[in-house]
């Protein structure tokens, strides 16, 4: 993974977890606009920060530096989705894979 990839990660799952950028920022220590920062590639979080982050967000911290190209990744990355939505969001989730998957 490129560190350029770090930035999306922490965004991704931030949203995973239901968080906006406020949010994150408040439960971290983070102003909201460093938040934005690391998101974009803007500041790279030191290492500290990212323990913060990953701990807040329920991740592991080799969570940011997977290879989402990677097939065992996707699926761990779905399964978390999963498992953090709630009902009505999972059903949502389910058209959505049905949908998908009835393409010829």
């Amino acid at each position: 993974m490129q560190i350029s990839s770090l930035g999306p990660a922490i965004r991704r799952y931030r949203k995973v977890a239901g968080l906006t950028q406020a949010e994150l920022g408040e439960r971290t220590g983070f102003d909201p606009k460093t938040i934005s920062r690391f998101e974009t590639g803007t500041y790279t979080p030191s290492v500290e920060a990212l323990f913060m982050l990953a701990d807040v967000l329920g991740v592991k911290l080799k969570a940011f530096f997977a290879d989402l190209g990677d097939e065992d990744e996707q699926r761990a990355y779905l399964f978390g989705v999963i498992h953090k939505a709630t009902p009505k969001d999972l059903g949502k989730l389910i058209a959505a894979v049905d949908q998908a998957l009835s393409k010829p």
